[in-house]
């Protein structure tokens, strides 16, 4: 799973408002920046992360450092049973994006469950 979670050029698989992965540094390690263009509500916006912790497979936590918004992302994955636990938490704010947060809320969390539906499914094929 943290292959392919944690590798930014395969999001645009399973994250669906990720159009497009620039790697300004390639490895994956503090300090590392990449730049994703997206496209929520019609609108494209680009950011960029930097890897802000990295526990090769289990966690990863980014920052964002340029874009329309400022936060944190953080990716746990954990071993159950025959299989994993994903969790991911997000957290930030606006002033930019197309409608104020409270508002995107919900349908940001139904996107996040849709794109870790994706993720699950692209993993489990890849595993046959």
């Amino acid at each position: 799973i943290a292959g392919v979670m944690f590798d930014p050029q395969r999001e645009p698989e399973w994250i669906k408002i990720i159009t497009q992965v620039e790697l300004i540094e390639t490895s994956l390690e503090p300090g590392a920046r990449v730049r994703r263009t997206g496209s929520l509500m019609g609108q494209e916006f680009t950011w960029t992360t930097e890897v802000e912790q990295v526990h090769f497979p289990h966690v990863l936590i980014l920052k964002v450092t340029e874009g329309p918004f400022s936060g944190l992302t953080r990716y746990d994955v954990q071993r159950a049973g025959a299989g994993s636990r994903v969790r991911v938490r997000n957290v930030g704010q606006s002033d930019k994006l197309p409608l104020p947060a409270a508002m995107l809320a919900g349908p940001l969390k139904s996107a996040m469950q849709s794109d870790l539906e994706r993720l699950k499914a692209l993993v489990e094929h890849a595993g046959r």
